[in-house]
This record gives structure tokens, C-alpha cells and sequence, in this order.
């Protein structure tokens, strides 16, 4: 087993000592859909796409229907931005009732539309209203709480330390942390000897979030930081398989690769799956980002991608995905073969 260090596990959230990988909430991406997948590979929780807290309090029906948790099997978490600590308490309250195991805040997110509203990783850079919306987000809540955050907003402030012992004051029972800061949005390498610095300073769980993107990585973030779980992002985008290669590193192991023909059968059940939840001509659009990733590595990945991205459906996609199955079953050499593994080329 890899290093962890010891914490302190809120007895509402029992279940979270086991949890050592995550997948995180991101837009356009984690639906119910690519949840159950990923939680069939290993993913002890499963965050739905961040919403917008004034989207909620507004009502609005493309944000509810981000939140599209009830039924859902295993562990979920619902992760909400704003700036207002009212609209984000509102919101709180709103989620009494609905399916989830945890209510994130989002203190990460770097991007434009987001920070120019003063949400997400803006927010670092204002510690008080920083504090004013946890409060009231667990005063609001039902459920436990747990907030994401970065290292800071530049180099020149970072304030991890800072934020994190803020956090868990205000009643966080567990907190993730990426390792840049927000000028860095996803660029430079992420900084896990600081994200083990928060690891021993805090009693509660640390997730360490940034560059996981095999079994390797994994096991060197770990070792390097003894946080209590990863967060996977991008890395998971096109490859549930990455849940169960960190957990054959749990345990010394290496994961053998997925072939051609089980990532077909993945991407077939990701477009049923996407059409049943989303609808027929929504869930082959949204599928698409996910199926670039999907054969990357593979010669021949680009004619077979935009075969399938000219269907206008899930049902045409899934007509042309049998007949490049069939096509790539009679091949006997050349191009795609059915032998290939994504780690062959």
C-alpha cells in the first residue's frame, strides 16, 4: 500500500476513509453517464459538473439538469460556484432532499468567464468572503461539506496553508487541493510537495488534484505528498481504465492496457448510455470529447473519429461504430489492428 498520513474522519462521511480515488467535477463532462463508468473502474466518488449557484436560485433548467443525481448508485458529490455568500447559502438549502454524499464549493476553477464574477479561484484572493460563503454553506447545508481550491492566485500569493486551516475552522470535512496556482490555469507542472505541506499541516482529508495521468504519476504523487486520495481530471477524459490502473498501484501491480475492441465496446456503451440520459442528437454531441481521447494512440484513430463524428445521432453513431468494429474484426494487417493496446504505438 502507498504512504498516507493519518487524519481525521468526519463520522458523517464514515464511508470516505476507503476512498482513494475521485473523479472531478468538470463541465461538459462528468453526467450520470461517464459517473457510472468511471465508478465501475474504481472511482470511490463521483462529482456531478460544477453549477452555478445563481443558475439554481434562478431556477434555470439547463443548470438543474447538470445535477442529474437521483438513483445514482454509489457515492456522488455536487460541487456549486458563485461569489455571494447568500446565493451559495440559497443554494445550499436548495440541495436539502436532492441525491448526494457531499456539497463541494468551487475555489479552483480558473477560467475567465468564471473569475471575471468573482467565483471560483478569484475568491483566493479574498479570504473573507472566502470564509463568509463556507460558513454559510455549512450553516445552510444538510449534508457534509468540502470545498477545492489552488495554491493561490499567483506565486507571488500563494496561501494555501492559509485557506486549507480556514477550511477545515469552518467545518470542511475534507478539502481538495490542486497544485497551481490560478495565473497558472493548467500550465507548468503541478506541485505536490506543496499539497503535501497541506497534508501535514490539516487533521482532515486531503485530495491532491493535478498531472495524474497513469499508474505512475499516481504512485509518485502519493509518495511525494501522503495525501489521502487523488482527484483525476483530464486524465480520465476517453480513460475510465486510469481507476483501475491507480488501483493496481495500490497494490504494486501494473494494469494491463485495454485492447481496440474493449475500448469499442466502452464507446459504444458511453453513447447508449449518453442518448438514454440526454437525449439522441445531445448525447452524440457530447460524447464526441470523449471519443477523440477514447483511440488516441491508435493508428488510423483520426479517419475512425471522424467517421464517427459525422453522424448526427447516437443511433447513426452507433451504426457506424458496429461497422468499423466489423471492418477492423476482418482486417489482418494494416491501419487499426483489433491486437493493438493504447500503450503499443
Amino acid at each position: 500500500m502507498l504512504p498516507r498520513a493519518e487524519v481525521r474522519i468526519d463520522p458523517r462521511i464514515d464511508w470516505f476513509a476507503d476512498v482513494r480515488r475521485t473523479l472531478s467535477p468538470m463541465v461538459g463532462v462528468t453526467d450520470r453517464a461517464f459517473r457510472d463508468i468511471c465508478r465501475d473502474f474504481g472511482a470511490g466518488l463521483c462529482f456531478c459538473e460544477f453549477t452555478a449557484a445563481k443558475g439554481l436560485l434562478y431556477r434555470n433548467e439547463a443548470t438543474w439538469s447538470i445535477i442529474d443525481t437521483d438513483g445514482e448508485g454509489g457515492r456522488v458529490g455536487i460541487q456549486i460556484f458563485g461569489s455571494d455568500p447568500e446565493d451559495l447559502g440559497a443554494a445550499a438549502r436548495m440541495m436539502r432532499g436532492k441525491r448526494h454524499d457531499v456539497l463541494d464549493i468551487n475555489f479552483g476553477c480558473p477560467a475567465k468567464k468564471v473569475v471575471k464574477k468573482n467565483g471560483g479561484s478569484a475568491l483566493l484572493a479574498d479570504v473573507d468572503l472566502l470564509r463568509r460563503i463556507v460558513e454559510n454553506v455549512v450553516a445552510q447545508s444538510d449534508l457534509p461539506v468540502s470545498a477545492k481550491f489552488r495554491l493561490g492566485w499567483d506565486e507571488a500569493s500563494v496561501n494555501h496553508a492559509e485557506v486549507g486551516l480556514l477550511l477545515q475552522e469552518a467545518g470542511c470535512v475534507f478539502v481538495t487541493l490542486h497544485g497551481r496556482t490560478r495565473c497558472q490555469k493548467f500550465k507548468g507542472e503541478a506541485d505536490w510537495d506543496r499539497i503535501g505541506e497541506l497534508v501535514e499541516l490539516l487533521d482532515i482529508p486531503v485530495i491532491g488534484n493535478g498531472d495524474i495521468v497513469d499508474g505512475e504519476s499516481y504512485e509518485k504523487a502519493v509518495r511525494a505528498s501522503r495525501c489521502h486520495a487523488v482527484m483525476i481530471g483530464r486524465g480520465a477524459i476517453g480513460n475510465p481504465w486510469i481507476f483501475q490502473e491507480m488501483a493496481a498501484r495500490e497494490d504494486g501491480l501494473d494494469a494491463r492496457a485495454p485492447s481496440l475492441e474493449e475500448i469499442m465496446a466502452m464507446v459504444g456503451r458511453h453513447i447508449r448510455d449518453l442518448s438514454v440520459t440526454r437525449g439522441e442528437r445531445r448525447g452524440s454531441f457530447l460524447v464526441r470529447k470523449h471519443i477523440v481521447k477514447y483511440f488516441r494512440g491508435f493508428p488510423g484513430a483520426a479517419l475512425l473519429r471522424r467517421r464517427l463524428f459525422e453522424a448526427e445521432s447516437s443511433e447513426e453513431m452507433l451504426a457506424n461504430l458496429a461497422e468499423i468494429e466489423l471492418e477492423v474484426a476482418a482486417a489482418s494487417c494494416g491501419g487499426i489492428s483489433a491486437n493493438d493496446s493504447r500503450k503499443c504505438c
